[in-house]
């Protein structure tokens, strides 16, 4: 938690008290509760999901600040578990550039890294592949009525992170936050370039290590 060091005495003893809950890879959540000065009530949205809470971003932000949002997540091994473990709106399509769409999605034995075929680089072992159903980043917000201010957005989608944005209409909504996972791959530099003109900064490039972080300005 590299940005500790720019908190003030109290900021990093409250971050600190947060940390045994947190269920982020790499603490994302409390990077969220630190630029946004431990908010309440706010809204996110974050795809994949898992079962809400291996390695989520949003966990500790519902459970413990009162946040509400969309989950969404097309891997059917963690359906089951992700329904029982949030209370927020649950999507179960795969999100994508367009909705309607039918799109090859390839299930992992590590689920995690479960992710559209022809967007998907891991080579792990193949636990089964089957045809998901599509929905657009913007028409997801619109079917669960999101609010036009979104204060954070995680995604995490093994590969189809750049072609989710390319398509999504920045001037509907203001997004406050979005954290990015990037893998060191050439989509990076494109997701920086679309980003940045839709008014957004990179911050803290080192700190999630696979994941890029923008604020709106």
């Amino acid at each position: 938690m590299a940005f500790l060091d720019e908190c003030s005495e109290g900021k990093a003893s409250r971050l600190l008290k947060y940390y045994p809950m947190s269920k982020s890879q790499l603490a994302q959540d409390l990077l969220v509760l630190y630029l946004l000065d431990f908010k309440t009530k706010g809204y996110f949205v974050e795809f994949g999901a898992t079962d809400g809470i291996k390695m989520s971003n949003t966990y500790l932000l519902e459970k413990q600040f009162g946040w509400f949002g969309i989950l969404a997540e097309p891997a059917k091994v963690w359906h089951k578990e992700l329904v029982e473990n949030r209370e927020c709106h649950i999507e179960k399509l795969c999100v994508w550039t367009n909705s309607d769409s039918l799109l090859e999605f390839n299930e992992f034995e590590i689920g995690e890294y479960s992710g559209l075929k022809n967007q998907n680089n891991f080579n792990g072992s193949l636990y089964s592949s089957y045809l998901v159903k599509t929905i657009s980043l913007g028409d997801l917000l619109e079917k669960f009525n999101a609010p036009k201010e979104i204060d954070y957005l995680s995604i995490d989608t093994e590969g189809s992170e750049y072609d989710i944005l390319l398509s999504f209409d920045f001037d509907k909504y203001d997004i406050k936050i979005i954290s990015c996972e990037h893998n060191l791959s050439e989509n990076r530099e494109m997701i920086y370039k679309l980003l940045s003109a839709n008014g957004y900064v990179r911050i803290y490039e080192q700190v999630s290590r696979w994941d890029d972080w923008y604020i709106k300005v």
